[in-house]
Formats: C-alpha cells, sequence, structure tokens
C-alpha cells in the first residue's frame, strides 16, 4: 500500500508528534508498504530536498522562508504537494496535526483515502495572543479538513471527550494512545552509560557531584515554547526547591527562559544545554531522580516524554490540565505526582518530595515502568502500535495493531493484511 504522511516537520526536529511520526513510517516501511513523507524544513533557506531513509521509505523537505505565528511559511508547499499526489498516487494520505500546510489538500479536487490524525488542539491560547488572533481564521479550515477525513485519531480517550474541535465529527473518530518502541530504548539505554562522552556542559555541571551523587537532579524535555510551562518551573527553583534541574530541549522561548534563569539566581542549580543527542538524552533518563513534565494547557496532549522516562522507572510530575493525555500516564502517588498547573510552589514541593523521600520515589517509578507494560493485557505493550489500513469496498479500514515484543513484522508485502496478522500473531484491536 502507498501512505502519504504529512507533518509540520521530522527528526533531526526535535518533537513528540514528529519522533512518533519517525518511528510509524520506519515500521511501516518495514511491513512492506511505500512511505512517503512530505514536511517542511526546520531551518530557514533550505531547498528542497527528497532522501531515501530506507528501501520504500521516502522523505521530502520542502523548503520554508520563516515562521509565522508557530507555522512555517512555504510557498513551494502546494506545488510539492500536488506533484506527489500525481506521481505517487498513495492509497492513503496520514495527516498529523496540527499543521497549517495540510490545509492545502483543500485545494486538491480529488484526494485519496484521508486519515487525520490529532496530535493536539490548537487553542485560542490565554497564554499567547498571536493564538487568540489567529485561531478563529485556522478554525475555518481546521473544520474543513475534518470533515474531508474519512477517520480521526486522537491521542488519548480523554482528549477525545474534551476536544471542541472534534465534537461535530465524533462518529469517525477513535483513540489510540501514543507509544515508544521498547526495542529502540534498550539500544539507547545500551548506549548511554559513560558520563565522559557527554556534553562539556553538563560534566562541568555535575563534575562536583561524584560517585552516585550524579543521580540528585529533576530532569525536563521539551520544545521551549508557551505551553510547555517551563517558566513555571525556573520559579519554583527560586521559591523553596533547592535541587539542581536540567532542561533539554530548544525553541522560540529558550533565550527568554535563560534571562529569566540568570535574572532568578539560577545558573549553578539549573542547567538547560539546548538540544542534546538520542545517547546524551537517554543517559539523563537513565540518572535523573524523577521526569518534570509542567505543562500548562491542553496543548500538551500526550506526553511522549514521559513513557520514555516511565521505561528508566522513573517517578513522573505532571500538572492537571484538564483533557490532557497525561492525566491517564501519569496517577497521583502511584507513578508519580500531579499538581496544579501554573503552580511554581506546587512544582516546588514535588520536586524537593522527590529528592528527600528516595524510597517513595523509588516505588513510583518501578510502579511507572509496570503501568508502561501493563497498559495492555497479556504483556502487549503499548510501545509497539502500529496503523495498518485496508481498503476495501471503497471504504477505508483503520486497524490498530498491538505486537508481542518477541515478534517484529513481516517485510515482505506479497501476502495479506489478514495473512500477515496470523503470521506475527498480532491482536486487531478494533476496526472503523
Amino acid at each position: 500500500m502507498r501512505i502519504l504522511h504529512m507533518c509540520k516537520y521530522y527528526p533531526p526536529f526535535m518533537g513528540g508528534m514528529e519522533n512518533f511520526l519517525d518511528l510509524l513510517a520506519r515500521q511501516q516501511a518495514l511491513d512492506g508498504h511505500e512511505i512517503r513523507v512530505l514536511a517542511h524544513w526546520h531551518q530557514k533557506n533550505r531547498p528542497t530536498e527528497d532522501l531515501q531513509l530506507l528501501n520504500n521509505l521516502y522523505l521530502t523537505r520542502v523548503s520554508m522562508k520563516g515562521v509565522l505565528v508557530y507555522a512555517p511559511v512555504s510557498p513551494e508547499f502546494p506545488g510539492v504537494l500536488g506533484k506527489i499526489l500525481a506521481s505517487y498516487a498513495p492509497d492513503v494520505v496520514h495527516v498529523h496535526m496540527p499543521n497549517l500546510s495540510a490545509f492545502f489538500l483543500l485545494l486538491q479536487k480529488k484526494i485519496p483515502k484521508l486519515v487525520v490524525h490529532w496530535h493536539s488542539d490548537v487553542l485560542g491560547s490565554v497564554h499567547d495572543y498571536k493564538l487568540r488572533l489567529f485561531y478563529p481564521v485556522y478554525r475555518f479550515f481546521e473544520k474543513k479538513l475534518l470533515q474531508r477525513a474519512d477517520v480521526v485519531i486522537a491521542t488519548s480517550e480523554s482528549y477525545l471527550k474534551s476536544s471542541p474541535a472534534l465534537a461535530g465529527c465524533r462518529d469517525k473518530c477513535r483513540a489510540i494512545p501514543l507509544g515508544v518502541s521498547l526495542d529502540r530504548m534498550d539500544e539507547l539505554a545500551c548506549s548511554s552509560h559513560n558520563i565522559e562522552n557527554k556534553p562539556e556542559i553538563l560534566r562541568e555541571f555535575l563534575s562536583d557531584q561524584p560517585g552516585k551523587g550524579h543521580r540528585d537532579f529533576i530532569l525536563s524535555v521539551g520544545r521551549f515554547t508557551y505551553y510547555k510551562g517551563f517558566k513555571y518551573l525556573l520559579e519554583a527553583c527560586s521559591l523553596g526547591f533547592g535541587g539542581r534541574l536540567i532542561i533539554v530541549g530548544h525553541g522560540p522561548q529558550w533565550y527568554e527562559m535563560d534571562r529569566l534563569r540568570i535574572s532568578l539566581g539560577l545558573s549553578s542549580r539549573v542547567c538547560m544545554p539546548g538540544s542534546l543527542g538520542d545517547q546524551e538524552l537517554h543517559w539523563l533518563f537513565g540518572n535523573c531522580s524523577a521526569f518534570c513534565l509542567p505543562s500548562v494547557e491542553r496543548t500538551e496532549a500526550f506526553g511522549m516524554v514521559l513513557l520514555e522516562a516511565m521505561y528508566y522507572k522513573k517517578p513522573l510530575i505532571t500538572t492537571s490540565v484538564e483533557g490532557s493525555g497525561m492525566n491517564e500516564v501519569n496517577i497521583h502517588e502511584k507513578t508519580g505526582l500531579v499538581v496544579p498547573p501554573c503552580d511554581p510552589e506546587a512544582l516546588a514541593g514535588a520536586m524537593s518530595y522527590m529528592l528527600a523521600r528516595k524510597k517513595e520515589a523509588e516505588y513510583m517509578g518501578h510502579n511507572a515502568r509496570q503501568r508502561l507494560e501493563d497498559r495492555n493485557a497479556k504483556r502487549m505493550t503499548i510501545n509497539e502500535r502500529l496503523l495498518s489500513y485496508s481498503l476495501e469496498r471503497h471504504k477505508l479500514f483503520l486497524i490498530s495493531l498491538f505486537l508481542l515484543h518477541e515478534l517484529s513484522l513481516p517485510s515482505s508485502g506479497s501476502a495479506t493484511l489478514l495473512q500477515q496478522a496470523w503470521q506475527t500473531k498480532m491482536l486487531f484491536l478494533w476496526a472503523c
């Protein structure tokens, strides 16, 4: 089957949606499908390029001129999209939202079967005036795209139920939680042990914590943007939390947050190394005392990084954002602590608790790993959930597959979907 994925960006750009797409596209390609990904460059004025990532996985990165209200501006994009639809002739177009350029599909007189993957609402945010002004226009085209969709996928049941944007199309919506690859996590864990290979900024920051003492820090990871709540995390470090904090990532608010870090006198206790490679990042996951995701609104629909922290048996600190999938992942006082959003004092208390009550933190960390493994019955793990498509009787059928950890997908595309499912002992969870 020929599948075209459309996403705002693609790795090495750092983002949960982009990382999930990379995992999904690679596994679908290994399953024998013909996959093409259409995304923007995440750097300005880079020329449009076509790359072959695997035997049947191709990536087209389209040049962009800049960013307007968090959306890449790319005059070339509609032309490139039209050429790909004509020459590649996909059976399915799988759009990962939010992505402003996906609205160019509405200009096509005829498009293939359309799957809209709803990673997050675009909110008329109280935290960002640009979104408040822009969203009414965006919403018009958003509704049109949802009307054209054959299937809409939300990343959690709670997000699906609370999303105002999806309220008018619930009959075509399905909730499929995101996941991480345990095989990939095992590889990263094995290759990320030696601190000597880590960036100098981390070695210096942790240099006065010899031996196991370097584990006494809280980790946070994410793109520095308005809904991540890093401002409140920094304020928490000046309102009672006396430990160390490392925030990994980059984004439009990084320089503003760095100035805040310095102005609060936190240079010796808070490290913001920017984006890191996989090995460096996973060393931090493996050695931190707890993981904190202080997001402030429902734009944080799920939080893929929470699953990565759970793999390493780390207790979680999250915020009680109504409708967010974070609430399905982290259970208060079982897998971690849940605090109100935009509350630096509560964050300070939760981080202090994790460092002071090591036995309780370790207990919650073990529960977190167990929850990661137990979310699906009979040892079937959410980390290797895939999407497969079947086109029958001119209707799109979307099937969610859980793969047993010990098994791999067949590479041959000759077998039917049902034959492949039988051969690899897959569980058909639902079909729409």
